[in-house]
């Protein structure tokens, strides 16, 4: 925000989605933005009169001789413009902190407009600490770049003050930020007296099985779950865990967020109940003396003999990442398993070291790395990683600051990346085929930068677990490791209020919950390469377990399970809610896919066909029938002609993102639509949605498993859908509404 006067800003509230850039053709100085305003900034008093003139000459009309209003089209989109005032300057989440928590004192990072001139940015970062001060605020830090512009102050207001604070015009930005949960002294030091009682999970919650480095089975936060342990890994005769790895893995499984956990003071109920199989030794490596496959396979199968549906493998192979096309070897073990014995795997991608795939280490890194990270060839996932049935899980970061367990908070210290930014040590996909990998991402922590240096053993930048060592029961760390058993907590919680769900569905409702992770808008390039980018590193987002077991009055999921034939397609109807019909705000739609094909490690072609699905509206069930039966029948293997027997279909098709070329090279798949304009019954009624199973190498007699989970959802001011829905459903409960078309 380099040579920025305050005085010369203006906001513009936005009717509609405008590109940035049509402002910028306009000769306007954007300085921030978003999807309902701007902030424009003009260099001078003269031009902001000249602005000001255009705007004149709009109002005027259509001037002597000329066709139209002058910049007419440009300002259609403009619904107010006015002088930036204090509520521009504080994010929504601190707004919101505002409202609800008068009393408490807020951490912030305050950020300061910066006038190009060295000495003036030092007297309004003087100005900006003396109104907090006065407004009985502290600061702990003050930075300034002036090469970058970078104007900042690390301070600590009650809520009550701080649009009080907000009024300095020197300000450009106030954001909250998060307080650990738990000071310094209470992770170094917490007695099993201060943890809260933990209890002893549901009798008929899920089973899940860690294969790991064993557990201290022993340890207060996890005891009341462990169901089962032992040593299967060649060469280890221990169950016990004589790392730490597998310890932290099974307190995130079954209690999440274990900073909050223990802070919130409530008892503590594990989401489900764990077997464990130690296959790592105390370096919390793989026996040299066997292949390490065949200790995973009995590992696995180890866990389903004592009645885990569900197996959690933090773990990989770091000697070699994935180099397409061929599968790798632990991954088809891992597909051949989870195939074999109906089971929902979550896999880690695997972690990767940035001094290894950055030139250098800069301030310039921490917001850099993520192309760095796509462009590097060591960075592929490491195996099992590349497993097509299985979950595979990427890891992000969601430290918006550094350093506040320290002994002094410094602003020298910056996290690499921001909340909801794939973590720096994380791998990028895609997987075999180009399949989306990784499918889910979760909290994994990241590094810091300081002084040109990395920095890793800050708790504030990483995740927060049980440790396995006397004598201290916390500790933290840093890797995908850690949000692997976040996303298996998902699927734990899906499994047990749905307990005869297959691995399919559940895989399926999983991906359904995911939250979009848009980090890649900030990136360069075209939609497409942003997309991605989007889609190599964080996968589809991040899932919840209110989201995958919940509808709610807004948001609807109908899931469906089937077998179906070689080269068959099946075809539902998807209801519309007259929600859908009605103006304002926004819908979508998200229809998530999971099958489980045969493989083969050996063939290029590893899966022995391919599921795709897509989405058809303002077309009769019987003409939807007929354009599929063409499709099958055109294509016979030729991909190029069935694509042009599908565009056919033109504003017929509802394109999801990504396209179907794109999410059926995986076994997983998720597309969406958001709809920004409202239904027609005329041309948008009724809704398909066309399930088509595609032969590669399987028997042409065979039958293939898969799994629907359809999410219909509306914006929470809108009108409801979810018991009109339940209503059209139970009065159609007799009606069929699947088509199946054999070739």
């Amino acid at each position: 925000m380099l040579g920025v006067d305050p005085r010369l800003l203006l906001v513009f509230e936005l009717g509609a989605s405008v590109d940035v850039d049509e402002f910028r053709r306009a000769g306007l100085r954007v300085v921030d933005s978003s999807d309902e305003r701007l902030i424009v900034a003009f260099a001078d008093d003269p031009e902001l009169a000249d602005f000001r003139e255009r705007i004149d000459a709009l109002t005027g009309g259509v001037p002597e001789g000329g066709n139209s209003e002058p910049y007419a089209q440009f300002f259609d989109a403009i619904d107010s413009i006015r002088p930036l005032g204090s509520q521009d300057r504080v994010t929504p989440a601190l707004a919101s902190a505002v409202r609800e928590r008068d009393d408490d004192r807020l951490r912030l990072n305050v950020e300061c407009w910066h006038p190009d001139n060295a000495e003036r940015a030092q007297e309004w970062m003087y100005e900006v600490k003396a109104g907090i001060e006065t407004a009985e605020g502290s600061v702990t830090d003050t930075l300034i770049n002036n090469s970058a512009g970078l104007v900042l102050l690390r301070a600590y207001v009650r809520a009550s003050r701080i649009m009080e604070v907000a009024e300095l015009d020197a300000i450009a930005r106030m954001n909250l930020l998060p307080q650990p949960a738990l000071p310094m002294p209470k992770l170094y030091s917490l007695s099993v007296d201060e943890i809260p009682e933990v209890r002893v999970p549901d009798a008929n919650s899920a089973i899940v099985g860690l294969v790991d480095s064993g557990i201290a089975s022993g340890h207060p936060l996890i005891s009341t779950a462990v169901l089962a342990s032992d040593a299967i890994g060649t060469g280890i005769d221990e169950d016990q865990d004589q790392h730490g790895h597998g310890t932290m893995v099974a307190s995130l499984l079954l209690h999440g967020n274990v900073e909050n956990a223990i802070a919130q003071g409530q008892p503590l109920r594990p989401t489900c109940r764990i077997v464990s199989a130690r296959v790592l030794d105390a370096n919390n490596d793989f026996s040299v003396e066997a292949l390490w496959e065949n200790d995973l396979r009995e590992a696995i199968t180890w866990c389903v003999h004592h009645d885990a549906r569900i197996i959690n493998l933090s773990i990989g192979n770091s000697r070699s990442p994935f180099s397409p096309p061929r599968q790798m070897s632990a991954a088809s073990v891992v597909d051949t398993l989870a195939r074999k014995l109906k089971l929902v795997i979550v896999v880690a991608a695997g972690n990767s070291r940035p001094a290894d795939y950055l030139d250098g280490i800069s301030e310039a890194s921490s917001s850099d790395y993520p192309k760095a990270l796509l462009d590097d060839d060591s960075t592929g996932l490491l195996d099992p990683g590349t497993s097509l049935l299985s979950l595979t899980v990427g890891g992000l970061t969601d430290a918006a600051a550094a350093g506040a367990q320290s002994s002094h908070e410094t602003l020298l210290r910056q996290p690499m990346g921001k909340p909801g930014w794939p973590s720096p040590i994380t791998r990028r996909g895609s997987g075999p085929g180009k399949a989306v990998k990784p499918e889910v991402s979760e909290s994994a922590g990241t590094l810091g930068i300081e002084n040109g240096h990395l920095v890793s053993n800050d708790p504030e930048l990483g995740v927060v677990g049980a440790n396995a060592e006397a004598g201290r029961l916390l500790q933290w760390s840093v890797g995908t490791s850690y949000a692997v058993p976040l996303v298996s907590r998902v699927v734990a919680a899906v499994a047990t209020k749905f307990p005869k769900f297959s691995a399919e569905l559940i895989r399926s409702l999983v991906l359904a919950s995911t939250d979009r992770l848009p980090f890649a808008d900030s990136l360069e390039g075209s939609e497409s390469e942003r997309l991605e980018a989007e889609r190599a590193l964080v996968g589809y987002g991040r899932p919840s377990i209110e989201r995958a077991t919940e509808s709610t009055n807004h948001r609807v999921i109908l899931v469906a399970e089937d077998r179906i034939p070689v080269d068959g397609v099946h075809i539902y109807e998807i209801p519309i809610p007259s929600s859908f019909m009605s103006a304002g705000g926004k819908r979508g739609l998200d229809v998530a896919l999971s099958y489980s094909p045969p493989t083969r490690v050996h063939r290029l072609d590893y899966m022995a066909n391919r599921i795709e699905f897509y989405v058809v509206k303002g077309l009769l069930l019987d003409k939807v029938a007929q354009v599929f039966a063409k499709v099958a029948q055109d294509a016979d293997g030729n991909q190029d002609e069935k694509m042009s027997s599908i565009s056919e279909l033109g504003s017929k098709q509802v394109k999801l993102v990504p396209a179907s070329q794109t999410r059926s090279r995986g076994a997983n798949q998720l597309g969406r639509k958001v709809f920004h304009q409202k239904l027609r019954e005329s041309t948008d009624s009724p809704m398909f949605l066309v399930v088509r199973n595609i032969n590669r190498w399987d028997d042409e007699s065979a039958q293939q498993s898969y799994a629907l989970a359809v999410t219909l959802w509306r914006d929470k001011d809108q009108p409801e859908l979810h018991a009109e829905l339940q209503a059209i459903l139970e009065a159609e409960v007799e009606i069929p509404v699947e088509l199946e078309i054999e070739q």
